[in-house]
C-alpha cells in the first residue's frame, strides 16, 4: 500500500504527441463541464453510493456510470455522466477525469479515490467516501433543522414589531393628538421609532441583504477572512459548535486517509483543504510543517489548545503512543459527533427562551406605550 501511495507524487511523463492530446481532451472536458449543469452536493453523493454499490457487484466501472447516467435521480446530468464514461472508456482514469469535472468532486475526494483505483480497492473507496459526505450532510440537516425555529421565531417577532410601530403607533398617535391628551415618555420614544422605521425602512432592509454579501466578500481577503474565522470561534455560545463541526471536518477526512495508506504529514496536507474555517486550516497548516519537521503530533496538538479541546488532545496522545492513531481518529469522531449534537441542544436552549422573552418584552413595550395616553384619556373623562 505504501508503495502504491508514494506513486502519487512521482508520476510517469508522458511524451510529447500524448500530453498535447490529453491536454486537448482536458481543455474539451473542462469547457464541456462549464457549460452544463454540474452535479450538486447531493448529486455527487448519491452518484458515489450508487456507483459504489453496482461495482462491488461486480459491474465494470463504465458499465456502471452509464447505468447511472439512465436514473431517474440524476437524468439532468445524464450528458455529464455520459462524457465521463466515455473518457473512462478511451483509456482516461477515473481520478483524474473527476478531477477535470470544474470542481464538483473536490481535492480531497479525488485523493481518496486516487487511491482505491491503485490498491484495487475502488468500491470499498467509494463507499466509504460517500459514507462520510452522508454522515457530513446528516450534521448539517440536525443543526439547520434545529436553528430553523429560532430563525422562524425572530423573523415573526420582528414582524410583528415592525407592524405595530409603522401602522398601529401611528392611528393612535393621531386619535390621541386630536383629543389633546398629553403623551408619557415611553409613547413619544415608540412614536419616533416607528417614524424613523417608516423613513428609512429601505435602508433598514438594505443593511439586511447588503451585510451577508460584505462579510462574504471580506472573507475572500486571506487575512480578513482569518481573522473572522478566528472570531467565530471565540464566540460565545456558538463558538465552540463551530470548533467542533470544523475539528470533526478536519478529523473524518485524515482518518480515511490514514486508512487508505496516506502518511500522517501527507493525509494533514490533503485533509487541510477539507477544512472551511480558515483559523482551524492555518492550524492544520502550522501541524503539518511540524511533523514534517520531526516533531511529535501529539505535542503540536496540545499547543494548540484553543483549537483542539483536551480530550481530542488526550486521544491523539493514546493514539500516537500506542501507534493506533488511525483507530484514535475513529473514536475522536464519535466524541465531537456527539458534542456537537449535545452543544447544539445548549445553544438551542439558550436562543428560544432569550428571542421568546425579547419579543414579549418588545411587544409589552408597545402596548404599554400605546394604552397608557388610554388610561389617562378615561380618568380625566371620569
Amino acid at each position: 500500500m505504501r508503495s502504491l501511495v508514494n506513486k502519487k507524487f512521482s508520476p510517469v511523463l508522458p511524451s510529447a504527441d500524448s500530453a498535447t492530446a490529453a491536454s486537448k481532451r482536458g481543455v474539451a472536458w473542462t469547457w464541456g463541464t462549464r457549460h452544463k449543469s454540474r452535479l450538486s452536493h447531493t448529486e455527487v453523493t448519491v452518484f458515489l453510493r450508487n456507483l459504489a454499490t453496482l461495482t462491488s457487484n461486480g459491474v465494470s466501472l463504465p458499465k456502471a456510470i452509464g447505468a447511472l447516467a439512465e436514473e431517474k435521480t440524476l437524468e439532468k446530468r445524464r450528458d455529464t455522466l455520459k462524457s465521463l464514461r466515455s473518457r473512462i472508456e478511451s483509456g482516461d482514469s477515473f481520478s483524474h477525469v473527476l478531477s477535470r469535472m470544474d470542481g464538483a468532486f473536490d481535492r480531497v475526494t479525488v485523493s481518496q479515490i486516487r487511491v482505491g483505483e491503485r490498491a484495487g480497492t475502488l468500491p470499498d473507496t467509494l463507499l466509504q467516501v460517500a459514507e462520510q459526505r452522508e454522515k457530513a450532510g446528516r450534521i448539517k440537516e440536525d443543526v439547520v433543522k434545529k436553528l430553523a425555529y429560532p430563525v422562524v421565531l425572530a423573523a415573526v417577532g420582528a414582524a410583528v414589531v415592525a407592524f405595530l410601530l409603522c401602522y398601529v403607533v401611528p392611528v393612535f398617535e393621531k386619535t390621541y393628538e386630536s383629543a389633546h391628551v398629553p403623551l408619557p415618555g415611553i409613547t413619544r420614544l415608540m412614536i419616533a421609532v416607528g417614524d424613523v422605521a417608516q423613513s428609512y425602512w429601505w435602508a433598514f432592509a438594505l443593511t439586511g441583504a447588503a451585510t451577508p454579501l460584505l462579510l462574504h466578500q471580506l472573507r475572500q481577503k486571506e487575512a480578513l477572512g482569518q481573522r473572522i474565522d478566528a472570531a467565530l470561534l471565540k464566540a460565545p455560545i456558538v463558538g465552540p459548535m463551530l470548533r467542533d463541526i470544523a475539528l470533526l471536518q478536519l478529523m473524518e477526512v485524515l482518518g480515511c486517509l490514514m486508512e487508505a495508506g496516506f502518511t500522517l504529514a501527507e493525509s494533514l496536507e490533503e485533509a487541510g483543504d477539507s477544512v472551511r474555517n480558515r483559523a482551524m486550516k492555518e492550524g492544520v497548516a502550522a501541524l503539518r510543517r511540524a511533523v514534517q519537521q520531526g516533531e511529535r503530533f501529539s505535542r503540536e496538538v496540545e499547543r494548540h489548545a484553543d483549537l483542539f479541546p483536551p480530550m481530542v488532545s488526550q486521544l491523539v496522545i493514546v493514539g500516537e503512543q500506542t501507534g493506533r492513531l488511525t483507530k484514535s481518529t475513529r473514536q475522536i469522531r464519535l466524541l465531537l459527533e456527539e458534542e456537537i449534537q449535545r452543544k447544539t441542544d445548549l445553544a438551542i436552549g439558550v436562543i428560544e427562551p432569550t428571542l421568546t422573552i425579547s419579543m414579549a418584552a418588545a411587544v409589552g413595550g408597545i402596548l404599554l406605550a400605546i394604552y397608557l395616553p388610554m388610561f389617562d384619556m378615561i380618568n380625566t373623562v371620569g
